[in-house]
């Protein structure tokens, strides 16, 4: 397997969740998310196509804890509320899965090969046309 390169950072991850991130947990995360990723589509294809790298940073932002575990904290007039961290119990969601499904070639139910194995031979009025 080739080396991907690096999914996201932690810097990345705080400015998309808008909750602090350090090093460790985002290198936990994006182990998470390698893992998550390839359970559904095998190993990962380099470079990685662009729907795979949305999704990845979908699940890594969802994953940054909020600080201290709270829900919202208030501060005077100020009051933040975070949110909910985790994707489910580490599952893609339908339109996740289907959309990084597409980005590896992968995103329908079934194909239909419309090659002709044997030439076809039109009858009108039982004659060969």
């Amino acid at each position: 397997m080739a080396d991907l390169p690096e999914l996201f950072t932690a810097a990345t991850l705080t400015a998309l969740s808008g909750r602090p991130c350090t090093d460790e947990q985002a290198a936990a995360i994006e182990s998470w998310v390698r893992a998550v990723l390839t359970a559904e589509v095998g190993e990962l294809p380099v470079p990685l196509p662009a729907g795979v790298a949305a999704v990845a940073l979908e699940l890594g932002r969802g994953a940054v804890p909020s600080p201290g575990g709270v829900a919202s904290t208030t501060i005077g007039p100020y009051s933040a509320t975070y949110a909910a961290t985790g994707t489910g119990g580490g599952a893609l969601s339908r339109d996740q899965r289907m959309r990084v499904l597409r980005s590896v070639g992968r995103g329908k139910a079934f194909d239909i090969d419309t090659t002709l194995t044997a030439p076809v031979t039109s009858f009108v009025d039982g004659k060969p046309w």
